[in-house]
């Protein structure tokens, strides 16, 4: 299906959704509650209950750093999909590499080498428990969702592999055979903003229910691309779009089937369709403006992402134990173009940077700068089938089990056309021919990876006391890779495709991971635990691996597998006659093997990069999350995080930013080899990256009853305020991987009518108009270029809903 034929689909879907929201809230319908229930709240804050151990339980009752957030304070947060969740969780930091692939950290335990399509997260995305196998469904609209938990670091037992860093669980409404319910709003704002988004709950039997979601957002974009007035004619005013935009729509369904009152079965399926310009991604070499929000770049961009998930969820709660299976099926396409050089000069223009007086060429900017256009499509395939066995929530007994067994096979299909101005003619690149028949052919490749693990887990709890309460589980998981690689290195992609023999890395590896607690509750309100846990991310091969004839290159073909022991102590606590709600969590991490990006030896001049493995690193840190209810009225949720890190024992490693510096002109191999071998660095000692100093957050939630005239209701003020502290992007801790602190501010106005389905909003995000950077990426590609990403500037929409 085409991008523009999904999108008209999509669009006859919404409308057929919202005109049938419209005639369902004409009939007789489950109204809400009133303002008055709504709104009286109790002094004592509400107990929370999650699933992030697999099953019900109280929040403060996990032996585990927890998080929470609640889908009704999305809006309040500027939460639109789980990229958003950065600085609002403790350790969490959100990243975007070249503005097209999104990663989580916690504790800075991520992904490092996201352009490699075959390496795995370091945080496992969930939704519903159904576990998400590609980064790209961090993009999708999050609507009609009950609330999200995240799982701060390892738990070697319950999520496995790829959750070495932990795990977000997004948990949706659940279809209610009860009565018809749901909403339709909808935003307006700066930048051309328009959101529309809705979800319609309808029982068709006693047993059978069906729940509609869907949403639909876009802005104009945030950054303005301009033509270069002095560089070369390619430069046509108005010829290129504005970028970071927004142009996305997304669809859910789900049938319930409660087949009797102790089993379910629970269909959904998941569309989402993206297709906007691109990110801004502004560049050293783009000096056309020193305005952060103005860049110059001269390739036609954009970015398309589809998505189509569908899962199956099976409940069986049996007289002595709960069963649950977990299938799904996932599909992932992406598409982009994006200017890799970051600026609008070509060869025909002067370089940026002065040539020293001896010309000795030292800087890639000294030369004029060519023309480079990246290009990647992908294709993502996926199977997951998950059961869990667990002991009832009440059996009444001193022991809780929980055993299961989880598969996935992933099968996933890229191809890397990247063109370059090699002969420094000026003109524009011809991306229409692949191989060395295009005299502006940069690496070009054709790889089908595949994946496959299999794993099974127990784990119990028993108490040893009334207060003393022992947690221990294990996890024996097996992993199979194999990967068939075709690249223009190889000499097995010419203009033709695929001819000859592609490289055909593997491998099996198996291994066991565990998690072993203690936790004491003195109280109802009051418990402490100690815990020590294991994860694993695991190994992967390099695209674009050249081997190096000496055997001293800096990274392998096949990296190993990442480690990580966490050890962590903490405290839950209720205070003030539970005005107060306070959880302190402190930990230690020994990683061995963290996995980094490392530019390597390719005497072309082109140069490589590719994954390798630091022997031995460690972080540390305090995490405190806390709520408080100062007075019946006002609420303040504080966040606070200071962490630091450290490389132990490190390795030589090549900065692939210096390395396209000091080889630009550079044509003789062995004074290439010469120079490349001259900048490595022992990276001991170094800072991990994306660990920001400190962050906090505070949100200050005022409920302010109205009464005058015919003006019946309750205005809720929230006004929200994030530092992020000062991090490092990479291992080589080089200026250009400073992503620099920032302080922010947002503002939102919910007015509740009193004995209504309507309420209504004004929310400012970003208040003071802040030019703040979000991510700042070195390309481990191209011409090496260092380029950062902007945080929305002040956006201000209203807002209103309808609830039936």
């Amino acid at each position: 299906m085409t991008f523009h034929k999904a999108f008209n689909l999509r669009s006859a879907l919404l409308s057929s959704f919202t005109l049938l929201a419209a005639t369902a809230s004409s009939g007789s319908l489950a109204q809400p509650a009133s303002r008055d229930q709504i709104q009286s709240q109790s002094p004592a804050l509400e107990e929370v209950v999650v699933t992030a151990q697999k099953r019900e339980q109280r929040l403060q009752d996990i032996a585990a750093a927890v998080s929470t957030l609640a889908g009704e304070d999305f809006d309040v947060l500027n939460i639109s999909n789980p990229f958003d969740f950065s600085d609002q969780i403790p350790g969490l930091v959100a990243n975007n590499v070249q503005g097209y692939r999104r990663t989580f950290s916690i504790r800075g335990i991520g992904n490092e080498l996201p352009d490699n399509a075959a390496t795995k997260p370091g945080v496992a995305y969930h939704v519903d428990g159904v576990f998400m196998s590609n980064d790209f469904a961090l993009f999708q609209d999050l609507v009609d969702i009950e609330r999200v938990e995240v799982i701060r670091g390892p738990d070697g037992t319950i999520y496995g592999n790829s959750s070495s860093g932990g795990a977000v669980n997004v948990i949706t409404r659940r279809p209610d055979t009860e009565a018809v319910s749901g909403f339709i709003g909808g935003e307006t704002g700066s930048y051309a903003t328009t959101n529309i988004r809705g979800s319609f709950n309808l029982p068709l039997a006693e047993t059978l229910a069906l729940r509609l979601a869907a949403s639909h957002r876009e802005h104009d974009g945030f950054t303005k691309n301009v033509p270069n007035p002095e560089a070369s004619p390619l430069n046509v005013p108005g010829a290129f779009n504005d970028l970071d935009d927004e142009n996305n729509t997304s669809l859910n369904a789900q049938l319930l089937w409660q087949v009797t009152p102790a089993f379910s079965a629970r269909l959904s399926v998941q569309d989402f369709d993206m297709d906007i310009n691109g990110p801004a991604l502004k560049g050293g070499f783009d000096t056309v403006s020193s305005d952060k929000r103005v860049v110059s770049h001269d390739t036609t961009e954009f970015f398309q992402v589809e998505n189509a998930i569908a899962s199956l969820i099976l409940e069986w709660e049996a007289p002595a134990f709960d069963v649950k299976g977990l299938f799904s099926q996932q599909d992932y396409k992406m598409s982009r173009r994006l200017d890799a050089d970051r600026s609008s000069l070509t060869a025909n223009d002067p370089a940026p940077l002065a040539t020293p007086p001896s010309g000795e060429i030292t800087l890639l900017g000294q030369l004029p700068i060519r023309q480079h256009v990246g290009g990647l499509t992908q294709e993502d395939e996926t199977a997951t089938a998950e059961i869990n066995i667990s002991s009832r929530a009440d059996n009444g007994g001193a022991l809780d089990w929980l055993v299961g067994a989880f598969y996935l096979d992933t099968d996933i299909e890229s191809n890397t056309r990247n063109f370059v101005d090699n002969d420094r003619d000026g003109l524009p690149v011809n991306f229409r021919v692949v191989g060395f028949g295009n005299p502006d052919t940069d690496f070009q490749n054709s790889d089908i990876r595949s994946f496959e693990s299999t794993a099974v887990f127990g784990q119990l709890t028993y108490a040893l006391t009334d207060q003393l309460s022992f947690t221990g589980g294990a996890r024996w998981t097996e992993n199979t890779f194999e990967d068939r690689r075709c690249n223009i290195f190889s000499g097995c992609l010419t203009n033709e495709g695929r001819v000859g023999t592609p490289s055909r890395p593997s491998e099996k590896e198996d291994n066991v991971t565990y998690k072993l607690a203690l936790d004491y509750v003195w109280s109802d309100d009051n418990m402490a635990y100690l815990s020590v846990a294991t994860g694993i991310k695991p190994a992967a091969s390099n695209n674009g691996f050249v081997a190096d004839p000496n055997g001293t290159g800096f990274f392998p073909e096949i990296f190993e597998e990442e480690e990580v022991t966490a050890w962590e102590i903490g405290s839950k606590n209720y205070l003030l006659d539970r005005r107060l709600q306070l959880n302190v969590a402190a930990y230690y991490y020994d990683i061995e093997n963290y996995l980094f990006n490392s530019a390597g030896l390719n005497l072309t001049g082109n140069g490589v990069s590719g994954g390798s493995n630091l022997p031995e690193s460690e972080v540390y840190g305090i995490e405190i999350e806390s709520v408080a209810r100062l007075t019946d009225r006002l609420t303040l949720d504080f966040m606070f995080t200071a962490a630091e890190s450290k490389i132990k024992k490190g390795r030589m490693a090549v900065d692939r930013g210096e390395q396209v510096n000091r080889t630009a002109g550079l044509s003789d191999p062995a004074e290439i080899e010469a120079t490349i071998r001259s900048i490595a660095v022992d990276l001991t000692g170094n800072d991990l990256p994306k660990i920001p100093d400190v962050v906090a957050n505070a949100r200050l939630t005022w409920d302010q009853p109205i009464s005058k005239g015919d003006l019946e209701g309750n205005l809720v003020t929230s006004i929200t305020w994030t530092h992020r502290g000062e991090y490092y992007n990479r291992v080589f801790n080089s200026g250009r991987d400073i992503v620099e602190s920032y302080d922010l501010a947002h503002l939102n106005f919910r007015y509740l009518p009193q004995d209504s389905n309507w309420d209504f909003e004004l929310n400012i995000q970003n208040l003071f108009d802040s030019d703040e950077v979000s991510s700042v990426h070195t390309d481990d590609f191209f011409q090496g270029v260092t380029s950062f990403q902007l945080l929305p500037p002040r956006v201000i929409t209203l807002g209103a809903r309808y609830q039936f």
